[in-house]
């Protein structure tokens, strides 16, 4: 199956935190899928660039009041990810995960998510969502 990743950001952040959340969730679909990930590839002068992504990942905004059920709406897709507020609020990783751990999923607040999945899936859940600007 070939996957049709999507960050939706939240439209109330700021820029640069738009930009460090899409940035994490792209590394953590980097992890779960290298193979999205193209080989190096060398320059005219033998320098090698390493792999980019393979696939276009779309950027959307949505309110931040959408993202818990934008969220719960892709519970069935392939790759859901969320960088949740609890990881915004963390000092260190170790507190973050106490965090997750101490309040069940639909209680922390996503602040942005990436779904990945069929075409089709993906456009139904948020093919109505404008790109960022």
């Amino acid at each position: 199956m070939t996957l049709k990743p999507v960050i939706i950001l939240s439209t109330s952040l700021p820029r640069g935190l738009q930009a460090n959340f899409a940035a994490i969730l792209g590394m953590s679909l980097g992890r779960l899928h290298p193979d999205l990930i193209g080989p190096a590839t060398p320059d005219s002068e033998g320098h090698l660039l390493e792999g980019i992504t393979q696939v276009a990942v779309p950027i959307l905004g949505a309110p931040a009041e959408d993202l818990q059920s934008l969220f719960a709406a892709a519970e069935s897709m392939p790759v859901r990810l969320a960088y949740m507020r609890a990881a915004f609020e963390a000092r260190n990783y170790p507190d973050y995960t106490a965090r997750i751990a101490a309040a069940p999923l639909k209680d922390h607040e996503p602040q942005a998510i990436l779904v990945a999945g069929p075409r089709k899936a993906v456009d139904r859940l948020c093919g109505a969502l404008p790109l960022l600007k």
